[in-house]
């Protein structure tokens, strides 16, 4: 996990990550973005005004939390924005399904610790400003998002809303098989 110092603002955090991980500048003007898969396939989608918003705020959560970009961390904050809400941002509801639908699988204790994280603390895309929330100093934000560093323990309705978001990735899949193998029946 990498660390970033609580008397940062999160704008110097935010630049601090970019360098940390190679970003450049985050890519929140390019047309187009990336989505790096296994094996070095990648997927080119639009980059979305609702997805540019969304990655914004999912960026500064990576300082708040301190997941890393890797497979793991993405899982991890993928599981965390689940269970703290995505808000209006269909763009994070979306992407952080396909990051915790891996994220079980290849790292199923990462990701269940983040998801209760998540059911604890708060996130900015609820009603946030991001070029307000830039000058605020990590330290205050994760006070106020109750990204103190303590570990809750899981409740049954913890677990049981865990299960319900598995039951609907598993849902989503198996629609998508069906409708794959539908349209490969009718095609041949």
């Amino acid at each position: 996990m990498v660390h970033y110092e609580d008397r940062l603002s999160l704008r110097e955090g935010l630049s601090e990550y970019f360098t940390r991980f190679n970003l450049g500048d985050g890519g929140y003007s390019s047309r187009f973005f990336k989505i790096n898969f296994f094996w070095k396939c990648t997927l080119t989608l639009p980059n979305l005004p609702n997805r540019v918003q969304a990655v914004k705020f999912h960026d500064l959560h990576h300082v708040l939390t301190e997941y890393e970009t890797g497979l793991r961390g993405e899982a991890e904050i993928g599981a965390w924005e689940i269970a703290s809400g995505c808000g209006k941002f269909w763009a994070a509801w979306l992407l952080n399904l396909g990051s915790m639908t891996y994220g079980i699988v290849l790292y199923p204790k990462a990701v269940f610790k983040a998801f209760i994280r998540g059911r604890y603390s708060g996130n900015l895309y609820h009603g946030k400003v991001y070029e307000q929330v830039l000058e605020s100093p990590i330290r205050e934000m994760r006070n106020e998002l109750h990204l103190d560093g303590s570990e809750r323990s899981a409740r049954i309705s913890d677990v049981l809303l865990y299960v319900f978001w598995i039951f609907l990735i598993l849902s989503v899949i198996a629609g998508e098989l069906f409708l794959g193998v539908s349209l490969l029946r009718l095609l041949f």
